[in-house]
């Protein structure tokens, strides 16, 4: 890269900076952490439900296990990231093409923490920024998929979602009269000219356009020093919701900690703990130990 072109794209990554040097080091350290136990829960319980190739699978989640452990050593923790690739491409091959969207995500997210060495600050704040923009390009990205396609403007798509899907049903018939919500559930969906899968009710269409608005709108304020603690938290507070119908949590979980990034450092750390809690809570329900059942959670 000449240096008229490092110097520019530099000064486009430091859209997303503005913190203090030392404060990149300990956002990263908590996002690491994250990132790989997440890594390694969600490979072992692909081991566990992968009906074949148990062997490759087990050897991916035992390595994966080894980078999250080593996230845990202020000695080691910046080798973590690069003993997690290996396993990471070999599962996003074992899927593709059907691989879900946030495990490229993910090996985005480990790719950018190879470059955070832990005794170079400008790698750190590098690191850092790559990883705000890439949760920036994503958020600006589903909101633009979502105007593009044209299904949101007049409430089709989650209409759809709604016939079709309880969990939506029961998210929405706070907005929906369940007259319309039976409606739609009535429909069949494998029939040709089935629906119309569109309701007049202003609620239901406001709260459609809503999304897409917040999801076009939410990056800039999340590159704005000014405006991002509200962009984050008003971010964070949509993609809850969002799962409440959706209910995929391995997205969810990903893309809030990255969220985390734009928030005080505190608040990661804060929060940590209770995802911890969940993943194992997964992990042990997928083993027969605990009740309920990880594969209504969509983790992988």
């Amino acid at each position: 890269m000449s240096g008229a072109a490092d110097s520019l794209a530099r000064r486009w990554l430091s859209l997303a900076g503005g913190d203090p040097q030392h404060a990149a080091g300990a956002r990263l350290r908590v996002f690491r952490r994250f990132l790989l136990f997440y890594g390694a829960v969600r490979s072992w319980l692909w081991w566990a439900w992968s009906p074949s190739d148990h062997g490759l699978l087990a050897a991916c989640a035992l390595v994966m296990s080894a980078s999250a452990a080593l996230a845990w050593s202020r000695r080691h923790e910046a080798l973590a990231p690069w003993l997690a690739l290996a396993p990471l491409l070999v599962q996003l091959g074992w899927r593709f093409v059907s691989s879900a969207n946030h495990l490229y995500l993910e090996l985005l997210c480990v790719a950018l923490l190879c470059v955070a060495d832990r005794r170079a600050r400008p790698d750190r704040a590098l690191a850092l920024h790559g990883l705000r923009w890439l949760t920036v390009i994503v958020l600006f990205h589903t909101g633009l998929q979502k105007l593009l396609y044209g299904h949101y403007f007049h409430g089709d798509f989650l209409a759809f979602m709604v016939g079709t899907q309880d969990r939506f049903a029961r998210l929405f018939q706070l907005l929906l009269p369940a007259a319309e919500v039976a409606r739609l559930q009535s429909l069949d969906p494998w029939q040709t000219g089935a629906g119309p899968y569109r309701t007049g009710h202003l609620p239901f269409v406001l709260a459609s356009n809503a999304v897409v608005l917040a999801e076009l709108v939410l990056p800039a304020l999340l590159l704005l020093p000014r405006t991002r603690l509200w962009g984050a938290a008003c971010a964070m507070a949509l993609m809850a919701s969002i799962q409440l119908g959706a209910l995929e949590l391995g997205f969810a979980f990903l893309f809030l900690n990255l969220l985390l990034l734009f928030a005080p450092p505190r608040w990661a750390s804060l929060v940590l703990p209770i995802f911890a809690a969940t993943l194992l809570y997964a992990l042990g329900a997928a083993a027969g130990w605990l009740p309920g059942s990880p594969h209504d959670w969509n983790l992988l």
